[in-house]
């Protein structure tokens, strides 16, 4: 019978790891089934006796030779255990024989530790006494054997050392107080040297104080000392200078003054502020200069013994810890002035400007030597602790510059001269008061040009345009007046400002702009008179052989009369702008010599008697356009002149003219052309006025209205079957080819 088969069902749970028979028993007990949980339980054993019994009798001959196998286990354990203990005699026989040379050997290693211990100690105590009669003569050499001294002091602080094994031996001890002193003294020393060395940025001074300080090991805490002083006199200082009292050995300022007057406000304290701050930026620029002595120093000089540079072996950074100081203190300083400071910073704000950026520049322009190539300072925009002050000096610029534009402008009055001369040296205060900084300098003349427009706007304002200003019969009218007024200051406008040493030109061409714009209301009615003047001449007869040229023709007399009344009742007017006019004076000029040029080349029929009238009437045209400018300014005078010299050449000499331009001679060319060749205008159907005029609005078209006339000549030549072209055709079609 198998035993799992005997435990299944109700017996299972004597299998469990985890059973409790109390809990069992209670179980059985709680559930009222006592009798019968017994009697399965009886039976249970019973099975498991009869599945015991049936289990040895299948396994009799396997347990009998286990039997016999445990006396043999028994036997092999006895066997072991003698020879164990036979072993444990063998060691304990051997650790008998070596304990002894052991202790001996654990004596004598003592006595030589002890010995050696002795020999050092007697060594340490010979150098000692040898370094102390060294110490001594160099203490005699003073300054020049400091270095010396120096590094016999660190040689016998490491021979004394920390253990203290020296105490007590009196050689040792009777010289001890005084080798502490003397580093006392030579630690003083030391102090001074660098302090003089520094002073004077004499890095021979501050080598050898660094070289004494590294030698008995402070250097680190001397250079980190140098570099919290510096770095606090920079916050304190800066903090007196703002108080207006920076260098001074008593506080008598500050506050406010008596009867409630604001200290900020006065000239004598914010005489004394300016000069506090210009003391504590020297002092930064001074304190600046000595670490950048220390750490070029430090940066090539080199241990001894370790090789490594100073720099290095103090893990210090002067001058980047140092400027981080400054900037730290200026951010924040700058954010909590007094009310009395921040008024004087936003008066005289370009002053902290190149206060604040000379230092920074002086930082930058010392790091291009020798020693210092890796040393990068922090990246900062020092420009960033002033904004505040910036935005207030640059609106309060802008008022003081549109203050006195706005004074100059009374109602509908025209500013004169002096007020725009007043103006401009305004600007240039302000320029002035920039100097030095190319950005503050950028946003003033922003600003002068901000004002330079507000006049423009004005006065663009005042000019006056239409009917009432168009009628140049008589002397100016009011409306006249005030625009020539308005050329002039605008003139002296364009002139000044234009001196100003700084890039104003976004402005200047609003300024000219206007100023073409006003001449143009004086010279446009002229304009028109003139072209109705000149258009006169086709109602005379040219083509008259023989002519009487003892005078001029009559439109002549009234240009000449027009061109003076310009010039004597208007231009003389702007005799203080003629300078600055003068480019535009010539173009109107230029542009009625022109016109006059275009009416010439159209008169026909032209005979000799013709030519020799307008020869003269060319002369006079010179005389009378000369009085508005000189004439050698002018290219249109040069045209004209070459153009009267036209009139008397053939037609074939016409090909080799070079100083007229092509399209007159091309017209002029008609002029001598038979009949039956007509005048561009003619083809067209317009008057020569209207034709004169379209020839002046289409210079680049000119050469195409020719060359239509005359492939309309041709076309009518082979309709009307004639047998040839006019005499001046060939001529003309090599000058249009030429063209």
């Amino acid at each position: 019978m198998n035993v799992d088969t005997i435990f299944e069902g109700d017996y299972q749970c004597f299998l469990n790891d985890e059973f409790d028979a109390e809990k069992y028993a209670n179980t059985i007990i709680a559930s009222s089934a006592v009798s019968q949980t017994l009697q399965s339980l009886k039976l249970g054993v019973e099975k498991l006796d009869c599945a015991l019994e049936d289990h040895v009798s299948e396994h009799y001959e396997d347990l009998i030779n286990q039997a016999t196998g445990m006396d043999i286990l028994e036997e092999s354990l006895s066997v072991v255990k003698s020879r164990i203990d036979q072993l444990q005699r063998a060691a304990s026989s051997v650790k008998k024989r070596i304990s002894e040379p052991y202790e001996q050997m654990n004596i004598r290693t003592q006595q030589l530790g002890r010995l050696q211990k002795t020999c050092d100690i007697l060594r340490r105590v010979t150098r000692i006494q040898y370094l102390s009669k060294r110490l001594k003569q160099q203490i005699e050499g003073g300054v020049k054997e400091i270095t010396k001294t120096s590094q016999t002091l660190n040689e016998l602080q490491y021979l004394y050392g920390e253990s203290g094994d020296l105490i007590g031996i009196e050689l040792v001890d009777r010289d001890l107080e005084w080798i502490t002193k003397a580093k006392e003294n030579m630690e003083q020393q030391a102090e001074l040297l660098l302090k003089q060395g520094l002073s004077s940025l004499n890095q021979n001074q501050t080598s050898t104080a660094l070289q004494v300080f590294n030698s008995i090991g402070t250097l680190q805490s001397v250079v980190s000392d140098l570099v919290i002083t510096k770095c606090n006199c920079v916050q304190q200082g800066f903090v007196s200078a703002l108080s207006g009292s920076f260098g001074q050995s008593h506080k008598g300022q500050g506050g406010n003054l008596p009867g409630g007057a604001n200290i900020g406000n006065t000239a004598a304290w914010r005489a004394s502020f300016w000069t506090s701050l210009d003391k504590w930026s020297n002092s930064v620029t001074s304190d600046f200069n000595e670490l950048h002595v220390l750490q070029r120093t430090l940066a090539r000089r080199r241990d001894p013994a370790t090789q490594q540079c100073l720099l290095k072996e103090s893990g210090a950074t002067p001058l980047v810890t140092y400027v981080s100081a400054v900037h730290s203190t200026l951010q924040q300083e700058f954010r909590t002035v007094s009310s009395s400071a921040k008024h004087a910073l936003n008066m005289e704000y370009p002053k902290a400007l190149r206060l604040v950026v000379g230092l920074w520049e002086h930082f930058n322009s010392k790091l291009d030597v020798e020693g210092l190539e890796g040393v990068t300072l922090p990246k900062v925009n020092v420009r960033d602790v002033l904004t505040t002050y910036q935005c207030t000096y640059l609106s309060r610029s802008l008022n003081r510059l549109l203050d006195p534009v706005n004074i100059a402008f009374p109602g509908k009055s025209v500013p004169s001269t002096n007020d725009i001369e007043s103006i401009v040296r305004i600007m240039c205060g302000e320029l002035a008061a920039a100097r030095g900084d190319t950005e503050l300098r950028k946003l003033s003349t922003n600003n002068i040009m901000k004002a330079t427009r507000d006049i423009v706007n004005k006065c663009e304002n005042l000019v006056q345009h239409g009917s009432m200003v168009n009628d140049v019969t008589s002397t100016p009218n009011q409306y006249q007046s005030k625009n020539i007024q308005v050329i002039n200051a605008l003139c002296a406008l364009y002139k000044k400002v234009g001196d100003l040493p700084t890039d104003v030109s976004g402005v200047m061409s609003e300024v000219w702009d206007l100023i073409v714009t006003a001449l143009n209301s004086i010279l446009g009615p002229f304009r028109i008179q003139i072209e109705g003047i000149l258009n006169s001449m086709h109602g005379m007869d040219y083509g008259v052989e023989k002519q009487d040229i003892s005078g001029c023709s009559p439109y002549i007399l009234l240009v000449e009369e027009a061109v003076n009344h310009l010039a004597s009742n208007y231009l003389s007017l702007l005799s203080s702008s003629r300078a600055t006019l003068q480019p535009l004076i010539l173009q109107f000029q230029d542009s009625l010599l022109l016109l006059y040029l275009h009416h010439l080349c159209v008169v026909r029929p032209l005979g000799e008697g013709g030519k020799m009238k307008l020869a003269t009437d060319i002369a006079e045209i010179e005389r009378v356009f000369g009085a508005l400018i000189e004439e050698g300014g002018s290219k249109q005078f040069k045209v004209l002149r070459a153009f009267r010299a036209v009139l008397f050449l053939t037609v074939e000499d016409l090909i080799t003219v070079r100083n007229v331009p092509k399209p007159i001679l091309l017209n002029h060319m008609f002029s001598r052309a038979g009949e039956s060749l007509l005048s561009p205008n003619k083809v067209a159907g317009w008057t020569k006025e209207q034709y004169v005029a379209w020839l002046y609005s289409h210079p680049h078209e000119i050469l195409d209205m020719v060359q239509g006339t005359v492939q309309w000549y041709e076309g009518m030549i082979r309709e009307s079957g004639a047998k040839q072209f006019d005499p001046i055709y060939p001529t003309l079609i090599k000058l249009m080819e030429i063209s």
